[in-house]
């Protein structure tokens, strides 16, 4: 099985509970589908650098999971279709990455 990461930005005029359903969400098809989620980052509303779907602002939260290919392929398949998910990527880590404080932007490090 193999690390991935997953970037998602949300729309910034959800509720905290629409944006915890959103993301649980997520975190259903890593656990329905035999991965194991390890870890979730909350980074909050950020300016984005480029309207998307004429929003300004998004929600971005971090989904840290190891499993297969057919995890990522349904992910993928389901935040396509959601219209609240502004934009997602989700990447294979490197074998050498260690998730922790260091995937974090400068400024929340610097918050804390």
């Amino acid at each position: 099985m193999r690390t991935y990461e997953t970037v998602l930005i949300w729309n910034s005029s959800l509720s905290e509970a629409e944006l915890k359903a959103e993301t649980g969400k997520v975190q259903q098809i890593v656990t329905d589908g035999d991965a194991e989620l390890l870890g979730l980052d909350d980074w909050g509303r950020r300016q984005l650098a480029y309207p998307i779907s004429k929003e300004n602002e998004g929600v971005y939260h971090i989904v840290h999971w190891k499993g297969k290919t057919s995890v990522k392929d349904a992910i993928d398949k389901m935040l396509r279709i959601n219209e609240n998910c502004l934009r997602h990527l989700t990447l294979r880590q490197d074998r050498n990455t260690r998730m922790g404080s260091s995937n974090k932007p400068q400024a929340a490090q610097a918050g804390e």
